[in-house]
Order: structure tokens, then C-alpha cells, then sequence
């Protein structure tokens, strides 16, 4: 008991936090979440090169202030940056039984649109997409925290407006419309790696809330009819709103303050012939805290991981993962957007912590698909083969002991998974 005694400092009102360790008759003071202590950094590029690695915030995306240079030596003009910079952005905003996915991206020879919405409790999937040369009515400036993203084609229009307290959404298509105020989160994930022999890219992932706004179905929307069909919990939602009830052209529900809302900007010079693998789940656990997830293979090839998740808005970094996925479908077709439950499922997909005795972190996830957004492009010098599925996660993720330890249990979760192939 002496070893005991040699602690008797720890007042009644924490030994609760302390384990008794029976065997050697002692008490261990409880394992600490430790998190790293990452750099702020005012500018990405610094005398003409980039920083590399995990960062707690960028103010400025300065791309082209970067010194390139080809192979041959020659440094590269600042046209000839600004040209050769691939820029993209995704937002998912969670509003159940809805998740709305959207998506603006440029690589200067071609800039593209995307939008999709999918009813969990009917299958119902919809998309709008639009795809023009060159930057033809839109508009890429600033960056992540001051700057703005827009595309116009037609009825189809998409611009994000990024500020460093949030980012405005609005999104407007014959089928339907979101109009959302975005708040930020305060502990983004934020990284830089090398690209090939002269490129890097930089990407900041974060959980946003609503803060704000509206989702509209027009006539034209295969949602427009289901909304009488929509559970009872959301009754008060689904009512159809003022003027426009009256006509019957379209359905307007509110966006629930602090739903769910993921977001991913990237800008880089990536390398001719790009592939990735990309996990995200954006959800509420049973147990009322709030869960979000990225996984990533094929980007960072230099060891640089954009792992991460947040449980409660605390983000926890994650070590790098293998992805593995088998043949599309039974039988060999390929899929199609909005596949449904009735057709042929695609295999599922395996994500998991490659363990080699050096971390205590677990992750081991299976993802089964349910529906897909896929195009396809092929115009020689630029081609694209691109599949975004929805579906469910089973599994667990078990944090390291320095991260408290934490273990966030999966059962049939909603989330996204990409496979995406690229030549720019």
C-alpha cells in the first residue's frame, strides 16, 4: 500500500478520473488527448516556393508568386501559372431526408458545374451539370477566405462567395435552387505536398454549419411531387411557402440552422495524369455528437496525409489509408447516374489503416454503394473519368491513445466515396 500512500494528493473529486491499476496496486493518472501544434501561416509561398505540410490555417493562397520553372529551366510566366492551375470546390450540406452535393472546378482549357440532390428515404436522385471551355462566364478569384467561384450556363449558375467568417452559397437550376449562408469552422484541415517534379497542391477541408437559407424544388424536379410523400417529423418543413404555394410552381423548405455541411477547396499545379480515392462522411452520431470524416489516397504521394475527422468540431489527424475496390459491377456493366437500389449493386469498397506497429490508430471501413454521379470525358489532350457514389459505411475508427482514444462505431452511415481518374 505504500505506493498507494505516495498519492494520496489526488483530491475525492478526481480520483474518478484516475485507474486503478490493480495488479501493481498503483493509480494511473488518465491518458490526455495531446494534439500537435501546427503552424499559422500568413502566405502559402515564401521567397517563390511553397510550404509543405499540415497547417492549423493559410491566410493566402499567393499561387502565383510560386517560381516555376520547366524542365528545361525556364521559368514559367505568370500567364502561364495562372493558366496552369487547377482550382476546385465541393459542398455537401446535409438537410435530411436530402443531401445536396455540388461541385465548380477549372483547369483553364475547361470549366464545369455540377449539382445533385438524393432523398434517403426514397432514392430519388437528381442532377444538373454543365460543362464549358475555357473560363466563359465564370469566374475564379481570390481564394479559400477571400475570394469567389461562379459559373453561368444557361439556367444552370453556381457562384460561392469566401470570406473568413463564412461562405455564401447560391445555386440556381430549373430543377431547383439552394440559397445557404455557410458559418466556418475553426479548426480546418489544411495541406500542402509536392506534385510530380515541379507542382504542389494545396487543399482545406472543413465542417461548415448552416447558418441560414432555403432549398426550392421547381415543377421540372423529380423531388417536386415527393415532398407530400416525406415523413412526419418533417411536416413543418415540407409546408409549401407563400406566393408560390398558390401557384404550385415550386416548393420552398428551410435550410435547419446548424445542419451539417462539409467543404473541400483545392487549388495546385497537379501532375499531367492525377488519380485519387476520397472517403467523406458528414453525420450526426447516436449519441448526438456531431462526425466528420476525410479520407484521401492517390493525391499526396509524399507521405503528406489529408486524413482527418472531428468529432464536435475537434478535428483529430488521421494516419494514411489503402483503398480498395473491386470490379464495378457484377456481370461488367457500368454504373449510371442515380443508379437505384433495383439494379445491379457495385462491390464494396474496403478503406483501411495499413498498421505497421508504429501507430495504435484503427481504421477499418467498408462502404457498399447505393447511387452514383459519373461523367466521363475524353478530348484527348484532357480527359476525365469521374464517380462519386453514395452509400453506406460500417466499421469503426479508433483514435490513438494520445488522442483520448476515442472509438466512433459505424453502422450503415451515409457518406460519400470517389474514384476519380484525370489528364490536364
Amino acid at each position: 500500500m505504500s505506493q498507494l500512500r505516495r498519492t494520496t494528493q489526488i483530491t475525492q473529486k478526481d480520483i474518478g478520473e484516475y485507474k486503478m491499476d490493480r495488479q501493481n496496486n498503483t493509480i494511473k493518472a488518465p491518458t490526455k488527448t495531446r494534439l500537435p501544434k501546427l503552424a499559422h501561416i500568413d502566405q502559402l509561398i515564401v521567397d517563390g516556393q511553397p510550404h509543405f505540410g499540415v497547417f492549423a490555417e493559410v491566410e493566402r493562397i499567393n499561387y502565383l508568386d510560386y517560381h516555376s520553372h520547366l524542365i528545361s529551366q525556364k521559368a514559367v510566366s505568370q500567364r502561364r501559372k495562372q493558366f496552369k492551375a487547377n482550382q476546385f470546390a465541393f459542398v455537401q450540406i446535409v438537410q435530411p431526408p436530402y443531401r445536396i452535393c455540388m461541385a465548380i472546378a477549372t483547369i483553364k482549357l475547361a470549366s464545369t458545374v455540377f449539382a445533385y440532390i438524393y432523398n434517403e428515404h426514397t432514392g430519388e436522385f437528381e442532377v444538373v451539370e454543365a460543362l464549358q471551355p475555357l473560363t466563359h462566364n465564370s469566374e475564379f478569384s481570390g481564394d479559400h477566405r477571400q475570394g469567389r467561384m461562379s459559373l453561368k450556363q444557361g439556367k444552370l449558375s453556381l457562384v460561392l462567395q469566401f470570406s473568413e467568417s463564412g461562405v455564401q452559397l447560391d445555386l440556381v437550376s430549373k430543377q431547383f435552387a439552394v440559397s445557404a449562408q455557410l458559418g466556418r469552422s475553426d479548426q480546418p484541415l489544411a495541406v500542402c505536398s509536392p506534385s510530380g517534379r515541379r507542382g504542389w497542391s494545396f487543399t482545406q477541408k472543413e465542417p461548415l454549419t448552416v447558418i441560414g437559407g432555403t432549398l426550392t424544388f421547381f415543377a421540372d424536379s423529380k423531388h417536386y411531387p415527393k415532398l407530400a410523400d416525406t415523413d412526419s417529423d418533417n411536416e413543418a418543413d415540407n409546408k409549401l411557402s407563400g406566393d408560390k404555394a398558390q401557384t404550385g410552381l415550386s416548393h420552398s423548405l428551410p435550410l435547419k440552422p446548424h445542419a451539417l455541411v462539409n467543404l473541400d477547396w483545392t487549388l495546385g499545379f497537379m501532375r499531367h495524369e492525377t488519380n485519387w480515392f476520397w472517403s467523406c462522411i458528414t453525420t450526426e452520431l447516436p449519441d448526438g455528437r456531431t462526425f466528420m470524416l476525410n479520407l484521401s489516397m492517390g493525391v499526396n504521394e509524399t507521405g503528406i496525409s489529408e486524413n482527418a475527422c472531428w468529432i464536435d468540431g475537434q478535428i483529430y489527424y488521421l494516419p494514411r489509408v489503402l483503398f480498395s475496390r473491386q470490379s464495378d459491377l457484377t456481370g461488367g456493366k457500368q454504373p449510371k447516374c442515380g443508379t437505384s437500389p433495383d439494379e445491379p449493386r457495385a462491390c464494396a469498397w474496403q478503406v483501411s489503416h495499413l498498421n505497421l506497429g508504429w501507430s495504435d490508430v484503427e481504421i477499418e471501413l467498408t462502404f457498399t454503394p447505393i447511387s452514383v454521379y459519373k461523367k466521363m470525358d475524353n478530348y484527348g489532350v484532357i480527359a476525365s473519368v469521374f464517380e462519386q457514389w453514395i452509400g453506406t459505411y460500417c466499421g469503426h475508427i479508433k483514435l490513438s491513445a494520445a488522442q483520448g482514444g476515442h472509438v466512433v462505431a459505424l453502422d450503415n452511415v451515409m457518406g460519400l466515396a470517389e474514384d476519380h481518374f484525370a489528364k490536364w
